[in-house]
């Protein structure tokens, strides 16, 4: 061999490069973190000096690969110190909040009322829109109905429910939460 050990390494690499990060992603578990490594292992390499030898080139890449994936993995995985876990047990959570609480529910009691005075229909698909999270054109399926009527429905249902319920802040802005597959 009259190239460097580094520019031999290199070739390697770049010749058996999808051989190695598929062992690689095995070894990781992780296609982005082989590749990651990967990159990393050429840039060490660039960096190397030209002195020495290996016997196994590819045993040598992946080792020095996994090695380069196991530093960053246990790097990103560091504990808190002592200064942050305290700081995180004096974060005030925002979701148990009594008040904040004690309005969803008024909130929930309020649309209620409001449901139960829509027309069945109207009502029905509000429900399987905003609650079950279906597509319009499966609620039209299933009640027999049109797209366009689907659509209706719902336009007047949310008018409905911002005219009844002034004070409640998601039927001002015009949409309820919920799963919606659209």
């Amino acid at each position: 061999m009259n190239e460097g050990l580094s520019s031999t390494l290199r070739a390697r690499m770049v010749a058996r490069y999808v051989e190695l990060r598929g062992k690689l992603e095995r070894i990781v578990g992780s296609r982005d973190d082989a590749a990651d490594a990967m990159q990393e292992t050429w840039l060490r390499l660039a960096a190397m000096g030209d002195t020495g030898t290996v016997n196994n080139a590819d045993a040598y890449l992946l080792r020095m690969a996994a090695n380069i994936a196991t530093d960053h993995y246990r790097q990103s995985n560091v504990l808190l110190v002592r200064g942050e876990i305290d700081d995180l047990v004096h974060i005030v959570d925002e979701v148990s909040d009594p008040e904040r609480i004690a309005s969803a529910r008024s909130d929930v009691r309020a649309l209620g009322l409001v449901l139960g005075r829509m027309p069945a229909r109207r009502r029905a698909i509000l429900v399987a829109a905003r609650v079950e999270g279906q597509l319009n054109d499966e609620i039209a399926r299933r009640f027999d109905v049109s797209l366009s009527t689907v659509e209706k429905e719902l336009r007047a249902a949310l008018e409905f429910c911002k005219k009844h319920l002034p004070d409640v802040e998601a039927a001002q802005r015009g949409h309820f939460a919920g799963p919606r597959k659209y």
